[in-house]
């Protein structure tokens, strides 16, 4: 089993992942060094394929690998979502929402699912301060428009939260997934909970909710 998530691992930053900037789709900071271009025609990458599907007068993004096949529903790269909680500066600067139909290898890591519906939310954690601060934005509590109520996927997360030792800077992808259809989806309200010191005391509010718009 540690083998197959492994590989799996390799394979989540080209079908699931929102990117971190202009032009860069699907990676973490584990593949900065790899790209996926998009083009019209069917394009390589070191773990599967991306193409883009015309249908008219839309254009739907699919990602291929050996996970499945990702279709992008939709994505916002201009989030303006910032909050300052004590010290700690926290963004959620990108939203994505697919369709994720599984492939019979790994559907046993989706609960026997055939195809899962994917929220990915690029989130930047950063601690101003020298002393050392708690902050899990990766188990943040999202609830959607559907009735839907769940938490992260912290196995197929990046590594948000847990301790800034100091001024420390922590950004990535944190991912949930939902039983409804993304056309079903047009709001999401994110629950997180507020960072403390060594000593358990909070340095912010308790709990912060945003609302994010996910309409086509």
């Amino acid at each position: 089993m540690n083998m197959k998530r492994f590989g799996f691992m390799m394979t989540v930053p080209f079908v699931l992942l929102v990117g971190c900037g202009d032009g860069e789709e699907l990676k973490t900071t584990v593949t900065d060094s790899e790209e996926v271009v998009e083009t019209d025609a069917e394009t390589e990458t070191e773990t599967g394929t991306s193409s883009v599907e015309d249908s008219g007068a839309e254009e739907t993004e699919t990602y291929e690998s050996e996970l499945g096949v990702n279709k992008i529903h939709m994505k916002d790269k201009e989030l303006a979502i910032t909050e300052t909680m004590g010290s700690v500066q926290f963004t959620i600067n990108q939203v994505q929402t697919s369709r994720l139909a599984v492939s019979q290898e790994y559907q046993d890591m989706f609960e026997g699912e055939e195809e899962v519906t994917v929220i990915a939310l690029n989130m930047i954690a950063e601690n101003t301060v020298d002393d050392t601060v708690s902050f899990h934005p990766n188990q943040a509590t999202l609830v959607t428009n559907t009735g839907e109520q769940v938490t992260p996927d912290l196995w197929f997360s990046d590594d948000v939260g847990g301790e800034f030792l100091g001024k420390v800077k922590k950004e990535g992808n944190v991912l949930f997934f939902v039983k409804a259809q993304p056309e079903e989806l047009t709001e999401l309200k994110v629950v997180v909970d507020g960072p403390f010191d060594e000593n358990y005391n909070q340095l912010a509010n308790d709990r912060y909710e945003y609302k994010v718009d996910v309409t086509k």
